[in-house]
């Protein structure tokens, strides 16, 4: 899977976000599930990006973080303390990681694979905040704001498809996702100007750069390795989400 196949599967699946945040009073069950389904397709592609030794286990821990977080942020949203919630199944996937590197029969590469797995624990982990933001939208009546967000992130990463200059690529999918973000978190949350645009301007860069970063690996271009290119920006945005939620609705 190629550099311009990449986005267009990323672009997918925060449209895939945006679509289940308007579905109503079951919104957050299916964001849960496709939380779930993206934290799975980054556990199963993370060892293949980052060229990791015993891949099995890898993926075994990285991906049950994403769903374990997805389960546990839809269990517990809307309590006191939801968050903490997000950080204990972080820590609970970081011994996770650990436990894999005691249990390993092959002992070479224990740093390379201890900090790749942590580093997609930390990613999938989070990813459970897309959860507890569309709780919160729903109590508020801001699920509008979470679909704008979802949307501009859909456009930026989008953009990211086309062959143009990288430099001239992140410029534009900045600039248009932002701007989709400032007119719909208008529209349908009725959400100021400013503040619109800086949660719009803070998820398109959060999106460009972890696209750009991941996809920058030597084995980015391959197939399995692609699904952790496309799913970790829509991971990492679900952290602004929350805070956008949270602050803005």
């Amino acid at each position: 899977m190629t550099a311009p196949e990449r986005a267009p599967l990323g672009a997918a699946l925060a449209l895939l976000m945006a679509l289940f945040a308007l579905t109503g009073a079951h919104s957050p069950t299916l964001v849960a599930v496709a939380v779930a389904v993206i934290g799975a397709l980054v556990g199963i592609a993370w060892p293949a990006l980052l060229e990791l030794p015993s891949p099995l286990g890898t993926r075994i821990v990285v991906g049950g973080t994403g769903v374990l977080g997805a389960v546990g942020a839809l269990l517990i949203a809307g309590r006191d303390g939801a968050v903490s919630a997000v950080i204990i199944v972080c820590a609970i996937g970081v011994f996770a990681s650990f436990v894999h590197q005691m249990m390993r029969r092959e002992r070479t590469r224990l740093t390379d694979s201890l900090t790749g797995t942590v580093a997609g624990v930390m990613l999938t982990g989070l990813g459970s905040c897309w959860v507890l933001a569309q709780v919160a939208a729903v109590d508020k009546a801001a699920t509008g704001l979470v679909a704008a967000i979802a949307l501009g992130l859909a456009v930026t990463l989008l953009v990211n498809a086309t062959g143009l200059p990288t430099a001239v690529r992140v410029v534009l999918a900045t600039v248009l996702g932002t701007a989709l973000t400032v007119f719909l978190a208008g529209a349908l949350a009725g959400i100021e100007l400013l503040p619109a645009a800086v949660a719009g301007l803070v998820t398109t860069v959060g999106a460009c750069g972890a696209h750009l970063l991941l996809g920058s690996a030597l084995m980015a271009r391959q197939p399995a390795a692609s699904l952790a290119v496309a799913g970790a920006p829509v991971a990492t945005v679900g952290v602004v989400t929350l805070m956008a939620v949270n602050l803005l609705a």
